[in-house]
C-alpha cells in the first residue's frame, strides 16, 4: 500500500468515527467528500524519520563464503532478515543485493599448502586426507580422479587442480 493510499485509507476512518461521534443517534452518516493527496511533510517533521522511500532503500551487503560455517552463517541472516516485512520487500524488489566479498574463486586455493599427485587414480579416500590436513590436490598430466572422488571433493570443498 503506497503512502496516499495509506493516508486516504486513515482519513476516511477519521471521518466516519467522527461523523459517529458528532451525528444524532439514527441519522446516517454524511457521504464522505473525496481526498486530494497529502503532500509528504517536509524534512525535519516528527513522525517521519522513520519512513524511507523505497529509492533509497536500495542497499548491497558483502558475503564472504569461505566454508560451511560461513554459508551456514549467511542463510539464517536471509531468513532473519526475511521476517521483516521492510527486508523482505526489498529483498524481493531486488534493492537488496548481496556481493561476494573478497577476491577472486581463483585466489582461494593458494592458500592452502598442496599435495600433488602424479600418476595413478585418485581416490575419496586421498581426497577425504587432503580435506583433513587442509590441503588442495594437484593433479598430473597421468593422474585420474575418478568420478566418486570429485564428488567428495566438491562436498568437502577440497579444490583440485589438473595440470595439462
Amino acid at each position: 500500500m503506497t503512502s496516499p493510499d495509506l493516508r486516504a485509507l486513515i482519513a476516511d476512518v477519521v471521518r466516519e468515527v467522527v461523523a459517529d461521534l458528532a451525528g444524532p443517534a439514527g441519522a446516517p452518516a454524511p457521504p464522505a467528500a473525496p481526498v486530494a493527496a497529502v503532500p509528504a511533510p517536509p524534512a525535519g517533521v516528527a513522525g517521519t524519520e522513520h519512513v524511507t522511500p523505497p529509492a533509497l532503500r536500495e542497499r548491497v551487503e558483502a558475503v564472504r563464503i569461505a566454508d560451511d560455517a560461513d554459508l551456514d552463517r549467511f542463510a539464517r541472516q536471509l531468513l532473519a532478515l526475511f521476517e521483516n516485512p521492510k527486508n523482505r520487500q526489498d529483498l524481493r524488489a531486488g534493492r537488496l543485493r548481496f556481493r561476494l566479498e573478497g577476491g577472486t574463486a581463483g585466489a582461494v586455493p593458494e592458500a592452502r599448502p598442496v599435495q600433488r599427485i602424479d600418476t595413478g587414480a585418485v581416490t575419496e579416500r586421498q581426497v577425504k586426507a587432503a580435506a583433513e590436513a587442509g590441503r588442495r590436490l594437484v593433479l598430473g598430466r597421468r593422474a585420474v580422479l575418478t568420478p566418486l572422488a570429485r564428488e567428495r571433493a566438491r562436498a568437502l570443498g577440497v579444490p583440485i587442480e589438473k595440470e595439462r
